[in-house]
């Protein structure tokens, strides 16, 4: 078991103070869609353009997409596609993975986006979004963070039980 995991469950068996709620304009959440993670290497060349290229030639529309550098350097990418074209990003990226360089390669076949959309100015949004999911069993695949909105990508058998602890953790409209 994690670090993170046992204090989670520390914290769910002595029951952490419930938080005041944090205003919201809305939550919205995507079609179902699928999720590609891939694992690049890192360097000057970032090949993560050349993936995105090789997917505009099968018009495969990218509908999320998080992108970062682990702590060795290695790129890891995040996207998320229509769930119908799943095996062809799978074939096209396996003809390309030598050349592109991918060390590891994960999907999920059914995924949403959840989106919540802060006031303006309103703190700490990401953090609460992502501690509501986690003490309530839901461990997001990915997340991406802006100013007017918070995302995060959820697998599908989990999109209720994660509405349900994002409505009680924020205050909606």
């Amino acid at each position: 078991m994690s670090e993170q995991s046992k204090t989670l469950d520390i914290m769910r068996r002595i029951g952490a103070p419930r938080p005041e709620k944090i205003r919201i304009s809305g939550i919205l959440q995507s079609p179902l869609l699928a999720s590609l993670t891939l694992l690049l290497p890192g360097g000057d060349s970032d090949p993560t353009a050349a993936v995105l290229e090789i997917l505009g030639e099968y018009d495969i529309n990218i509908r999320f997409i998080n992108k970062y550098r682990d702590s060795v350097g290695n790129t890891s990418l995040c996207l998320c596609i229509d769930a119908d074209v799943l095996d062809t990003a799978i074939s096209a990226l396996d003809v390309h993975e030598e050349s592109l360089g991918i060390r590891d390669f994960v999907y999920h076949p059914k995924v949403k986006v959840i989106s919540i959309y802060p006031h303006k100015q309103r703190p700490r949004v990401a953090e609460r979004l992502l501690t509501a999911l986690r003490m309530n069993g839901v461990d997001p695949l990915s997340t991406n963070n802006a100013s007017s909105v918070v995302s995060c990508v959820v697998n599908n058998e989990s999109v209720d039980q994660a509405l349900v602890c994002l409505t009680s953790a924020f205050e909606l409209p």
